[in-house]
């Protein structure tokens, strides 16, 4: 996605606009803004206006320190938790930055690591991967500044170490820029894949291999969406993938390359659900267990849409995030994720960690980063 700085222009809407859209869900107007997918101030306008009708808010907790990078770039975009199994209260959150690496956070947002890998654009992990004779928690990403995919064990102290068998490069000449990425584990047949997709809306499956150098991944299943696919999660108890297709809405396929291409939508691009504006970026779930639900980023109007886990995946409904006490609210999220753990007193019920587009700090436009909202606020959805 592409960014841009709106300098006077961007002001005199907001100052124009300001009686049209209530506070907090307007900016400072006295600030610079940058617009990802719609480019223009009205548009924008549009979009806090929309995020004003969605009626149910829920508030973070912590925000993570900024991301390394310039206040008018577009860096932050997918987290993935970590959670320690032998003190919870010790788990990471791993953000990628699409402006050179991987940030790692704690739950109180501090920054206890960075990993300078290259562009990276989505990141997922996976646990108990059978790798020689032990099971290993194994994080992946997407790469850009190679086009390839990372992949790393996570220690028991959440230091990361390359486990590839050598460079994962995708082929360039069928992806024209890798984008999404995420982890999906076959029940039925115990088989790990790493997912990719690129902005060319090709999806790509593969199944992870012990090698003797390290994991290799060898291609099973390509799917050819009509446009721009990114975020993408999987359920591996129930046997499905969820992929975004940017514009349209959200595919449902099996996990199991066997098969095919075959796929539904849980969500269509039609104006049948006024609270759900496109794009749609991130996908994780809320898992409890048979229970839980699908979560998807509504960037097109600063809001989160909630589905079942089950069934057809009906639409539950819709919330918002705005500010509280010194944490800004949150906009025009990329990427997400969710565990359902008890981490620590304040995440008794598990967390949401999300990509926040709009980071400020009172009125002043700073580089983005992450908010932490704990699942207390969202347990009755």
């Amino acid at each position: 996605m592409k960014r841009l700085i709106l300098f006077l222009f961007i002001s005199i809407i907001f100052i124009t606009c300001q009686s049209k859209v209530e506070e907090p869900k307007t900016p400072p107007q006295n600030v610079d803004l940058d617009i990802e997918a719609r480019e223009d101030s009205l548009a924008l306008v549009a979009a806090y206006e929309a995020q004003g009708k969605i009626e149910r808010s829920v508030f973070p907790i912590i925000e993570t320190k900024a991301i390394h990078a310039n206040s008018e770039e577009d860096a932050a975009d997918d987290p993935a938790i970590w959670v320690n199994p032998k003190d919870p209260a010790k788990s990471l959150v791993y953000g990628s930055n699409k402006k050179g690496g991987l940030a790692v956070y704690n739950l109180k947002g501090e920054e206890v690591d960075y990993y300078p890998l290259g562009n990276i654009n989505n990141v997922d992990i996976i646990y108990d991967f059978p790798f020689r004779d032990s099971l290993i928690t194994v994080l992946g990403c997407s790469n850009r500044s190679d086009q390839s995919v990372d992949l790393l064990k996570i220690d028991v102290d959440g230091k990361l170490q390359n486990i590839a068998s050598g460079a994962l490069y995708v082929d360039t000449t069928l992806i024209d820029d890798i984008y999404g990425y995420c982890f999906a584990k076959d029940k039925k047949t115990n088989q790990f894949y790493a997912m990719i997709n690129g902005k060319n809306g090709l999806f790509q499956q593969f199944e992870m291999i012990d090698g003797v150098d390290g994991i290799e991944i060898v291609h099973k299943r390509s799917i050819q969406f009509d446009s721009q696919t990114e975020g993408m999660v999987a359920d591996n108890q129930y046997g499905f993938l969820y992929v975004g297709e940017e514009g349209k809405g959200i595919w449902k396929l099996e996990i199991s390359p066997s098969t095919g291409s075959n796929k539904t939508f849980i969500l269509k691009s039609d104006n049948s659900n006024s609270n759900i504006v496109y794009d749609i970026e991130g996908l994780s779930i809320y898992e409890k267990g048979e229970e839980g639900y699908i979560i998807a980023s509504s960037q097109g109007n600063f809001s989160y849409a909630v589905f079942d886990r089950k069934g057809d995946n009906d639409y539950l409904g819709s919330f918002k995030i705005e500010a509280a006490g010194n944490v800004d609210g949150v906009e025009e999220t990329d990427g997400l994720d969710i565990v359902s753990d008890s981490l620590s007193s304040d995440f008794p019920k598990g967390i949401i960690v999300l990509q926040d587009g709009f980071n400020y700090v009172g009125k002043d436009l700073e580089p983005q980063n992450f908010k932490y909202v704990s699942w207390t606020e969202l347990v009755d959805f």
